[in-house]
């Protein structure tokens, strides 16, 4: 088990490395713009108000891009740290639920961290949205942190009764439940299950406060005008959500068994360790929780996308303990997933789809380290922001970025001859431009 963790431990190091290097080409994207432009229009308070009104329940998500700095940050500074700086929160966060939940050294708790920060990257559905674009990073990323932080605060809570571990729950409470909705779900199902198994007045109050805020966010107007409407039979409609359910069920099931082996074999002790605390009945219900915000976004017709990495996350780690139950040897297969998480990307789906191909990141992101130039992106990018803002015209007609980036979250401007859409609809508005568009 040791070399197999040890070579793990060189890959998630490696990763680490490479995240970091990427990031320092990292700039401002779409909704950073407009984010920042409507905060700078209607004033933080208003906007809060009208995004909620208008767009989506997400309050703290929302509201923290609206903080986006761009119009004071020149040189692009926030988009080069803030990556890092969520990074190196995620394995922090990792290392202090480990070295309290199983009383682990430091080293080991650093070492563990860093494993679990590998499964963590190769099974994201997009790396660029997810660590790289401040947006998605807000709405993702640092959520999934403070998810992290809000599962040790708990822990302290009931290990010394402190209240200010009570108080600081609450307070992650309301945060993650207005981030992101599948995260929300998922939270508001593991209060409900940790209640159900400790029934006292401080866990009954987390459950209520937990559930007032998820009406919050998901009652807001905004969600309504969203939603997608048509004239289609009840019917079709139930039709088109069992199947979407089915589809996103298979990917993710797919996604993760070839990985499980793999993951069983490195945290064989914690697994172990875990199920002697609670019976297969408990870890099956637990499992479970992960279908609550599959059943809630095939309602709402979305299909595998950034919004499913916490489950996949969920997913996986209460999907190893029923593992354990149910068929411990499947850690012997290890080699079949350190060789599935090598293989490149199978792209079988139309682009409209292509969220559904089986990619574990690792060599996109070995692509964007040695083949990519990110130095000219960088440079291009930078160059069009100049000639945007210091440009006199109404109109502009921009070159192409010809070096693409696999990793950066990156989304092109429409040409002359094509519809516009909301990349030059957001950077128009933030640069006071009629038009926006790139070479034919």
């Amino acid at each position: 088990m040791k070399i197999v963790q040890n070579i793990i431990l060189f890959l998630s190091i490696i990763v680490f490395i490479g995240l970091v290097y990427i990031s320092f080409f990292n700039v401002y994207q779409t909704d950073d713009y407009i984010f920042s432009y409507t905060t700078h229009q209607l004033g933080l308070f208003n906007n809060i108000f009208d995004f909620y009104s208008r767009w989506g329940g997400r309050y703290f998500g929302y509201s923290l891009s609206m903080l986006n700095p761009v119009a004071y940050d020149q040189w692009g500074i926030l988009p080069k740290v803030y990556p890092i700086f969520l990074l190196c929160s995620f394995i922090a966060v990792l290392i202090l639920n480990i070295n309290y939940f199983f009383k682990y050294s430091v080293l080991e708790s650093v070492k563990k961290g860093f494993l679990f920060f590998f499964f963590y990257t190769v099974l994201l559905i997009s790396i660029p949205e997810h660590y790289f674009w401040i947006t998605g990073s807000n709405i993702y990323f640092l959520p999934f942190i403070l998810s992290g932080l809000l599962l040790y605060s708990i822990g302290q809570f009931h290990l010394s009764h402190r209240r200010s571990y009570f108080y600081l729950s609450c307070f992650l409470i309301v945060l993650l439940m207005g981030s992101n909705e599948i995260l929300a779900l998922l939270l508001w199902g593991s209060l409900m299950m940790f209640y159900s198994q400790n029934r006292n007045k401080q866990n009954l109050a987390l459950i209520l406060l937990g559930t007032s805020f998820l009406l919050i966010s998901f009652l807001a107007p905004g969600n309504f005008n969203r939603l997608v409407t048509s004239d289609e039979s009840f019917a079709t409609k139930w039709f088109k959500r069992i199947a979407i359910m089915g589809a996103n069920s298979t990917y993710i099931f797919i996604k993760i068994i070839l990985v499980i082996p793999l993951f069983v074999k490195i945290f064989e002790e914690e697994l172990s360790t875990v199920s002697k605390k609670v019976n297969l009945k408990t870890a099956g219900k637990m499992w479970l929780i992960s279908f609550l915000p599959l059943i809630f976004v095939a309602f709402i017709f979305n299909t595998i996308g950034r919004q499913f990495e916490s489950i996949m996350i969920f997913y996986l780690g209460t999907g190893a303990v029923v593992w354990m139950f149910l068929y411990e040897q499947i850690k012997k297969y290890w080699w079949i997933s350190l060789i599935v998480i090598f293989l490149p990307s199978i792209d079988l789906f139309p682009p409209k789809y292509s969220n559904f191909n089986l990619n574990y990141n690792l060599n996109t992101i070995i692509e964007e380290v040695f083949q990519t130039n990110l130095h000219a992106y960088h440079t291009e990018i930078r160059e069009r922001i100049e000639t945007i803002e210091n440009s006199k015209q109404d109109s502009l007609i921009l070159p192409k970025i010809h070096h693409l980036p696999k990793v950066l979250y990156f989304e092109e401007l429409p040409t002359i001859k094509e519809e516009g859409n909301y990349v030059n609809d957001q950077l128009q508005k933030y640069f006071d431009k009629k038009s926006i568009r790139i070479e034919e």
